[in-house]
């Protein structure tokens, strides 16, 4: 199947145009305010499902930004994982997921511990459980309905971990895609639990569709890549419209799956777009204020926004109330960006960087031990290699020698002198990560 791919080189790959692709900040942001109106639309804080009778018509179909997030990581993670040891992979990626992340737990955890609730008051173990982002695979209760999409994230950063360890090259990717496309079809056949988590089937399709945009990005519109794309689009809209969306509840069968249908393959179609470098000449920079306000906005819109809605609406009414609430958000995810990620994020990836490289030029003393012997041993005498021999050797020396020997003989008169591992701090001893 491989032997068909074009051949590509190794080195670790430079996304051609600009170094940052500005049009992704504007889509993650545009998916995570599709999130926003989705949820502020259908929220239970108004105390009716049917605020906006109207306005829901077009929101519904903001619950597909989800989507789009998955579709632009499998880009961006395979793109920022390309040359990179699994170790400082991690470590980025810690530094870009946990300030906020952390800084959410405290806020809204002491919110509901507080009585200010969305759903239910959290208890202790609970709160501790997502502080580890790692409550969904202890089957915990997220304290917050959209850390859901985290638990997905983590499983594909490790998996691309996993890649990283080998070293990513373009085949490498194609083979890691079509076994992951294949075994998503083996766990559904046999439901095996344990398939299920590590594949994560909801957001594969759109994980593996953007990791081969990002080769046709790099490498060019080859067949194989562009057939997983087809592979993730197929399989995206098998999920979405297995589930019964909320837009075929909206409008019936018929009208609704065409819609899903739509709204995902636009979806595909705007990647798409990306990955051919139709939109390398919006390069505008205040989109990367944007795509900065995107995770904690995501993050917190629930939690804040529910309590603004539910506060607030009585009083000024729904029209005037869904703007303010937008608004309160965004001013909430700018100040998270400003006071916690800006300052933390670079300190903690570079204690990450200095933990990796902890034991650079540092010889654990069992090893120590195992050298010196050698080390204390004398070395053979130069003279006796560099000087002529003028008589005789020894009986080991088959033929006797009548004139000066110009080349070295320590070889007959002398063992080799012994291997001494090199030491020097910082030679051999780096982790695999560093």
């Amino acid at each position: 199947m491989l032997a068909a791919a074009p051949r590509i080189t190794d080195a670790p790959a430079i996304p051609p145009g600009p170094s940052r692709l500005r049009v992704l900040d504007l889509l993650r942001f545009c998916a995570a305010l599709g999130v926003v109106l989705f949820h502020f639309g259908e929220t239970r804080a108004w105390g009716t499902p049917n605020a906006f009778p109207a306005l829901s018509m077009v929101t519904v179909f903001g619950v597909y930004g989800v989507r789009l997030f998955f579709l632009i990581s499998g880009f961006v993670i395979l793109m920022s994982a390309w040359g990179r040891a699994p170790g400082h992979f991690a470590a980025s990626r810690i530094a870009r997921l946990f300030p906020a992340y952390w800084a959410s737990v405290l806020v809204l955890g002491g919110l509901a511990l507080g009585g200010l609730v969305t759903d239910h008051r959290p208890s202790l173990p609970e709160l501790l459980a997502n502080v580890t982002m790692l409550q969904h695979g202890f089957g915990v209760r997220d304290l917050e309905i959209v850390y859901w999409t985290l638990w997905q994230e983590l499983v594909f950063y490790a998996l691309v971990a996993c890649l990283a360890a080998v070293r990513i090259t373009y085949r490498r990717c194609l083979a890691f895609m079509g076994a992951w496309v294949l075994l998503l079809a083996v766990a559904d056949r046999v439901n095996a639990d344990l398939l299920q988590a590590v594949l994560v089937p909801f957001g594969a399709p759109y994980f593996i569709a953007g990791m081969a945009l990002f080769l046709v990005h790099r490498f060019g519109g080859s067949l194989f890549p562009w057939l997983f794309v087809g592979v993730g689009w197929s399989l995206g809209l098998y999920t979405a419209l297995s589930e019964e969306p909320p837009a075929v509840r909206r409008f019936g069968q018929a009208l609704g799956s065409a819609l899903v249908a739509g709204v995902i393959s636009l979806i595909f179609l705007v990647m798409i777009l990306v990955a051919v470098g139709a939109f390398d000449r919006i390069a505008w920079r205040w989109l990367t204020v944007l795509g900065a306000l995107t995770y904690p906005l995501y993050l917190f819109h629930h939690h804040v926004g529910f309590l603004l809605i539910r506060w607030l609406h009585p009083v000024l009414g729904s029209r005037l109330t869904l703007p303010l609430a937008v608004a309160a958000v965004l001013v909430v995810a700018y100040g998270v960006h400003r006071l916690v990620e800006r300052p933390l994020q670079p300190r903690m990836r570079a204690a990450l960087d200095r933990s990796l490289a902890a034991d650079a030029g540092r010889v654990p003393p069992a090893e120590t031990a195992a050298v010196s012997p050698v080390s204390s041993m004398p070395a053979p005498m130069s003279a006796s290699v560099a000087a002529p021999v003028s008589a005789p050797v020894s009986a080991s020396v088959a033929a006797p020698v009548s004139a000066p020997v110009s080349a070295p003989v320590s070889a007959a008169v002398s063992p080799p002198a012994p291997y001494v591992e090199k030491t020097t701090p910082g030679a051999s001893y780096l982790p695999r990560g560093g």
